[in-house]
């Protein structure tokens, strides 16, 4: 069953973004907490879309995703930014239900498509994609400005 999470479930979904988050190294920069989850994503404003997948009456995974204008469809498109299962869970096509129900939810909202990076070397997940008909998007590199570049730009704005 795919849903939305439930406040409660803040800190189990809060284990899987780490878990999503400690897949590459040593670990997210920063833990995510159940406060940070309630807080960010179950809130009255939410910064994301967060939807869990349950099955055997557990939280399997998650997949959360941003509704951004895409110019270059000049539509509406969504931004998976992550997407987990519990590897006991895995290849019972929960990500694919997760994937779906994100499609459907924005779709509705007036979203053209789903766009999302893949770590370098993610075999498994860049199966996954293709599997459901995810392409690559031609002549594109994903850029991050974060920490200190990102205060000394921000500070550059003229009020």
């Amino acid at each position: 069953m795919i849903r939305t999470a439930r406040p409660a479930e803040a800190d189990d979904v809060a284990a899987m973004f780490n878990a999503i988050n400690s897949l590459d190294g040593p670990g997210p920069v920063v833990p995510m907490t159940g406060a940070h989850v309630r807080h960010h994503l179950l809130g009255p404003n939410p910064l994301s879309m967060l939807r869990v997948a349950e099955a055997d009456g557990v939280l399997a995974g998650f997949v959360t995703g941003n509704i951004v204008f895409d110019s270059t469809r000049a539509a509406g498109g969504c931004i998976v930014v992550d997407l987990f299962v519990r590897p006991e869970f895995r290849r019972r096509g929960i990500a694919r239900a997760l994937m779906a129900a994100l499609a459907a939810e924005t779709r509705a909202a007036g979203a053209v498509c789903l766009w999302w990076g893949v770590d370098d070397g993610d075999d498994e997940a860049s199966a996954f994609y293709d599997s459901i008909g995810a392409v690559i998007e031609e002549h594109f590199t994903g850029r991050l400005l974060a920490g200190a570049a990102y205060d000394t730009l921000a500070a550059e704005a003229t009020p």
